[in-house]
């Protein structure tokens, strides 16, 4: 009907009813067990009065995915239990988390070396990075929550090893946005970010915001992850999203990269496993851009900017 806001997909658990078994096209049962992997995307909670976004599905080689609902908001605690009633129920032989924080950290202040190279990229397109260093209280130090979410899946030596099959990988959702070519035409060369966060509200762009949902939603439907890119396309009619909305579609584009990775298809790893690193498709404009900051910073690309298979 003529100015009528379309309802808002939100995340199960928040005001809205779509919750799991109501959606056509989410597992609502049992009977689907062993499949090869348990993907997860993870907007994550960052500190412990915060929540984040989780989404999941099951991946076998020889058949579709299986999505297991709507993403939904979770702290660090919350996250943890979702993930071990999916690894208890489907019994997978291996799962893998795609994440949107630094997993490693080991830099008192400052940023680490990832960020210093990613950056660069991220900046020429009008974005920041955030650093990362164990002098951010609730965040990165000792008892910040992100520590007892990798020792909980045996990943806080190495999240790229973890144990008992499971690893948690650092990604990016705008670093991704950067290698899948969804920047917006713009004055520079270059391109420009997305403006798509609802709590930035002197920049947010209703624009921009549904073509970030309407890109994660076709490179979902070329994943075969078909009902959570339909759930996509819903949070993208929705005209005043809030901040809780964009972290659920920030999870899914982790979920997107952690199919794709899954899939085999060609990836990234920048940085290094003792100073932290990133997890991005690979895209040859990224590239050439990451190689020469290596090289302007003193750094050896090779050492730094490496393809990446799980």
């Amino acid at each position: 009907m003529c100015g009528r806001r379309p309802r808002e997909p939100t995340c199960p658990g928040s005001d809205s009813p779509a919750g799991y078994g109501r959606v056509r096209g989410w597992h609502t049962h049992c009977g689907v067990l062993n499949l090869s992997s348990l993907l997860v995307g993870f907007d994550s909670a960052w500190t412990p009065s915060n929540s984040g976004a989780l989404v999941g599905a099951l991946r076998d080689p020889d058949g579709p995915y299986v999505e297991l609902g709507p993403p939904r908001p979770v702290s660090f605690a919350e996250a943890e239990e979702v993930i071990r009633s999916w690894q208890s129920e489907f019994t997978p032989r291996t799962t893998l988390i795609l994440l949107d924080q630094p997993t490693v950290v080991r830099n008192a202040a400052g940023q680490r070396p990832v960020e210093n190279i990613v950056g660069s990229p991220v900046s020429l397109r009008y974005g920041g990075v955030q650093p990362a260093n164990t002098g951010r209280r609730e965040m990165f130090d000792a008892d910040a929550p992100i520590w007892g979410f990798l020792s909980a899946f045996g990943c806080d030596e190495d999240p790229a090893a973890g144990s008992c099959g499971t690893r948690v990988l650092e990604t990016y959702p705008v670093l991704a946005m950067i290698a899948l070519g969804w920047v917006l035409p713009d004055v520079r060369t270059t391109g420009r970010l997305p403006k798509y966060n609802p709590a930035r509200r002197s920049t947010f762009s209703l624009a921009d915001w549904q073509h970030v949902c309407s890109r994660t939603a076709a490179e979902l439907h070329s994943s075969g992850l078909s009902a959570t890119a339909d759930w996509v396309e819903r949070a993208g009619q929705n005209t005043v999203p809030r901040k809780q909305l964009q972290d659920c579609v920030d999870a899914c584009v982790c979920l997107l990269v952690a199919s794709q990775v899954a899939e085999g298809r060609d990836a990234l790893i920048v940085g290094q496993q003792d100073s932290g690193y990133m997890i991005v498709p690979d895209d040859a404009v990224l590239r050439r851009e990451l190689v020469d900051r290596c090289i302007l910073t003193g750094r050896s690309p090779a050492a730094w900017v490496q393809g990446f298979r799980v």
